[in-house]
C-alpha cells in the first residue's frame, strides 16, 4: 500500500467510498471487485478519555470463497484523527498555534487534557522531525509564505521553523476550520 492513506470528513463521504467500494481496486494487489467492510477501529482521544470514539473504517480485499483478494485489510481514516495519537487534528491545532505563539510549557499548562507533560512534549518533538515532509507535502499545494520578521526583543529562533509550517498551512487550507484535518483529507496522508 506505500504511503496511500484514505480519509473521510463525515457519513455522507464515508457512504460514498463505501458505494464505491466494488468497482474500487484494492491498494494492496490492484484487483477489482474484492473490497469489502470489515468493522471499524476506535480509540480513546482528548474529547473523552473514558470512552472510545471511532478512528477509522476498516476495508478487507476478500480471498475467501475462492475470490481473487489477497486477504490484507487497511483503515479509511476519519480526517479528524491522527494516527497512534489521543488529540483531535483541531486540539493539535491549537496547541501548536499556543506553542508557536508563546512558551511550550505554558502551551503545554494550557492544553485540557489527560495527557501528561511528558506525552505532550514527545508530540511536539513527533511535530518537529515531521517539519521536513510536511513542507515537502505543502509545497506541492502552494509556495510558502514570507514571514514577517520577529520583534528584536523577543527570542523566537526557535520557533521561526515552526512557525513557517503552520503558517504555510494556514495558507495552504485557508478556509478550512482545521487546516490540519484539510491537509489529511487532501494530501491524503497523515500529519505527524
Amino acid at each position: 500500500m506505500g504511503q496511500q492513506r484514505w480519509f473521510f470528513r463525515n457519513p455522507e463521504e464515508w457512504s460514498a467510498i463505501v458505494q464505491r467500494l466494488k468497482l474500487t481496486p484494492c491498494p494492496h494487489c490492484n484487483v477489482v471487485g474484492t473490497l469489502i467492510r470489515h468493522g471499524d477501529l476506535y480509540g480513546f482521544d482528548k474529547i473523552n478519555p473514558r470512552r472510545q470514539t471511532l478512528r477509522a473504517r476498516r476495508i478487507f480485499c476478500s480471498n475467501r470463497h475462492a475470490r481473487r483478494g489477497c486477504g490484507r485489510t487497511f483503515a479509511v481514516w476519519a480526517a479528524d484523527k491522527i494516527r497512534r495519537l489521543g488529540l483531535t487534528t483541531a486540539g493539535l491545532w491549537r496547541f501548536l498555534q499556543r506553542a508557536v505563539a508563546g512558551r511550550l510549557a505554558a502551551a503545554i499548562r494550557q492544553l485540557d487534557c489527560h495527557l501528561s507533560d511528558r506525552t505532550v512534549r514527545r508530540i511536539w518533538k513527533r511535530f518537529h522531525q515531521a517539519q521536513c515532509p510536511l513542507r515537502t507535502a505543502l509545497l506541492g499545494r502552494c509556495p510558502p509564505p514570507q514571514l514577517p520578521d520577529p520583534p528584536p526583543h523577543r527570542p523566537t529562533a526557535l520557533h521561526r521553523p515552526t512557525a513557517q509550517v503552520l503558517t504555510h498551512l494556514r495558507t495552504a487550507f485557508p478556509n478550512a476550520p482545521c487546516p490540519i484535518a484539510a491537509f489529511q483529507h487532501a494530501l491524503r496522508i497523515f500529519f505527524l
